[in-house]
């Protein structure tokens, strides 16, 4: 299985043909958030339906930058794993999108408990792969440190990530901590705002990846 991750669009799009072929490759390309700069589902829609013609298989949450038609969008499109989990394959997929709040108030943030009661109802199968969708970063790690030096990542995440233990999670928002981390045994990869950032990931019978 592979799985090709990008975050924070802002409405970029890609023109180089060598990353064009790497997205074109993967089974399933995977959004953590932030298709527009503030767009509402017009701006989204443009956005995805060039990624679709890249790849057709695409699960996607929304970010804190997305009005919130983005997330009926995909909802229609049948990408949208905000409070959902799918199966692909082995794996199971959960997702949450948006981010915890900031001093920003951006259109589309939660209080921890939100986030919370979101990733509550996750149940992790110990007999398929498990992947967190999630764009806010965990809490006090280094994919949710600003350049400031502060940690801005989601409490709820973390207690999450701690609690069930997922195999991979997929992160964002925070552009300038793009790199992997770990909490526990769970790999936590922050791929960076596309187009300059994609994660590519192979799960066998274990997970690798690559940044370029």
């Amino acid at each position: 299985m592979r799985i090709g991750a990008i975050t924070d669009l802002h409405g970029r799009m890609i023109t180089d043909v060598k990353r064009i072929e790497s997205l074109q490759a993967v089974d399933l390309l995977v959004i953590a958030g932030d298709i527009t700069h503030f767009g509402d589902r017009k701006a989204a829609e443009q956005a995805l339906n060039i990624l679709r013609a890249i790849n057709k298989n695409i699960l996607s949450v929304h970010g804190n930058c997305d009005q919130d038609s983005v997330n009926y969008l995909l909802t229609s499109m049948g990408m949208n794993i905000h409070n959902e989990m799918k199966e692909y394959t082995d794996i199971n997929i959960y997702g949450v999108g948006g981010c915890n709040r900031s001093p920003f108030n951006t259109p589309q943030e939660y209080d921890e408990d939100e986030i919370s009661e979101i990733l509550n109802k996750f149940k992790i199968n110990a007999d398929r792969w498990s992947i967190l969708v999630s764009h806010p970063p965990p809490f006090n790690t280094k994919v949710d440190r600003t350049f400031m030096g502060l940690h801005v990542g989601s409490k709820a995440v973390r207690k999450f990530i701690e609690i069930r233990k997922p195999d991979l999670v997929l992160c964002g928002h925070i552009h300038e901590a793009h790199g992997v981390d770990r909490i526990g045994d769970t790999i936590v990869i922050n791929p960076g705002p596309f187009p300059d950032n994609i994660a590519l990931i192979t799960i066998e019978d274990s997970i690798i990846y690559e940044l370029v």
